[in-house]
């Protein structure tokens, strides 16, 4: 059954290709959080280790509800390691690198969720700039900015002194 919400094809297409980068900054962003989780070490190993993992948690649930809006605009999101890596724009962690200290990986982290926040603004303006119409996509990427600030917010007050 097609999707009949009042958006025209190409409008529901921009949307979705923003929704897709976003999914695909999720799953980049996650992959490098589970590395950091699996690889931190040090005498705040127990509360980084902690701390990160509440950082996925709340990532694969985003990545859930990005993937779910898609699907609401009635399109398909990206599902394979090749479509996210067309879409990524959060830089990994490479495996040829050193493992950074506890505190440069919640830096690191922090750091990409406000490169997250700039896109998602990015993307808002773009949007609007298209005369996309899609309020729904606009408020949930709106949505998005309050929680990954919190997140960023987050980090940075966890590495204060």
């Amino acid at each position: 059954m097609s999707v009949n919400i009042g958006l025209k094809p190409e409008m529901i297409k921009a949307s979705v290709n923003a929704l897709n980068n976003l999914l695909s900054d999720h799953v980049a962003l996650l992959v490098k959080s589970w590395n950091f989780h699996w690889n931190v070490k040090g005498p705040t190993f127990h509360s980084y280790h902690v701390f990160i993992e509440e950082i996925y948690d709340g990532i694969t649930e985003d990545i859930d509800e990005i993937a779910e809006r898609i699907r609401a605009l009635g399109e398909r999101p990206v599902g394979s390691m090749k479509g996210f890596l067309s879409h990524v724009r959060i830089k990994e962690h490479a495996e040829e690198n050193d493992m950074p200290e506890a505190s440069k990986m919640l830096a690191t982290l922090g750091e990409d969720f406000e490169a997250m926040i700039r896109e998602l603004r990015t993307d808002i303006q773009n949007l609007q700039a298209e005369n996309t119409a899609d309020e729904g996509t606009l408020s949930f990427f709106s949505g998005m900015i309050e929680r990954k600030e919190k997140t960023a917010w987050m980090l940075r007050s966890f590495m204060e002194k």
